[in-house]
């Protein structure tokens, strides 16, 4: 397991909170104001998201626990209405912004899953997913409550 610190182990540290938790503020705090939400059920689960489009981030809620963090760290081409993450060289300290795919796993080892544009990894007793762009490098970072 790796351990990250800087913002996004703030946000790493909120999952499994329930919607209306105090400590939920402590994540909001980076990324807001700014926030829309939209309710989705689903029939045996509902979500809620917390969209902070100015900000690139996404706090999503499964039956009110917050299970996942997503931020954009590069334009979105699918959704061009969100913006990226105001500082993104404070998500995770020592590991730049713009790193490839071969630079992440430099910095956190070997990942506990891998895809054709993915790596994830425990982090901080949650997981962390690194999504890449076309170019190779990050192009989301997501905290993740359950490995999905």
């Amino acid at each position: 397991m790796v351990t990250v610190t800087g913002e996004m182990a703030v946000m790493l540290d909120v999952l499994g909170l329930p919607q209306g938790d105090g400590r939920i503020l402590e994540a909001i705090a980076l990324v807001g104001p700014g926030m829309e939400t939209e309710e989705f059920d689903w029939g045996s689960e509902k979500s809620t998201y917390f969209i902070f489009k100015p900000a690139g981030t996404d706090l999503l809620f499964e039956d009110g626990v917050l299970a996942s963090a997503i931020v954009r760290m590069q334009p979105d081409a699918q959704d061009p209405g969100y913006g990226v993450y105001p500082r993104p060289a404070a998500l995770i300290d020592g590991l730049p912004p713009t790193a490839t795919r071969a630079e992440v796993e430099d910095f956190f080892g070997a990942p506990e899953r891998t895809g054709a544009g993915f790596v994830r990894y425990e982090a901080n007793q949650r997981y962390l997913h690194v999504e890449f762009d076309s170019d190779g490098r990050i192009g989301k970072l997501s905290a993740l409550l359950e490995p999905v």
